[in-house]
């Protein structure tokens, strides 16, 4: 009986240990998995903390036919101003981008002029503009 017992119980032993074992390489598996993930969405979110736009139009001068408004980067991250989206009134445009003062990239204190070939009927307007990153602003104003 005393074999049998022996028996038994190493086989419940080495049992126990497979089972450990795979548990523990699949938990390994899924922390760095998650960690790996954590630390994208870091980056990211970071690098959006660090990016901020600003519409710089005098809202009771804003230029119409076309309608032209001017963003000014005022975070501390160089943007890809050719990805700009452009709402003018809740309504996707197409908008034709350019940056001023000779700059060549949308850096710190770059201002990007934004045209949208339309003439605005009167009354209350705004337009939104958004980067790739998700940072955007704001601007209401009348014509």
């Amino acid at each position: 009986m005393g074999a049998d017992t022996t028996s038994t119980q190493l086989i419940f032993f080495i049992a126990a240990t497979v089972i450990a074992t795979a548990t523990a390489g699949i938990l390994s598996g899924v922390v760095i998995d998650l960690s790996s993930k954590a630390s994208i969405r870091g980056h990211a979110f970071g690098d959006q903390l660090q990016s901020e736009i600003k519409i710089i139009n005098d809202p009771a001068v804003v230029p119409n036919d076309p309608v032209v408004f001017y963003v000014k980067n005022t975070g501390a991250t160089t943007l890809d101003y050719g990805n700009m989206t452009v709402i003018v009134d809740g309504h996707i445009v197409s908008a034709t981008m350019s940056l001023l003062n000779g700059e060549t990239t949308f850096r710190y204190g770059a201002v990007a002029q934004v045209s949208y070939a339309t003439t605005l009927a009167s009354g209350d307007h705004y337009v939104q503009v958004s980067m790739e990153n998700g940072i955007s602003d704001e601007l209401r104003f009348r014509e």
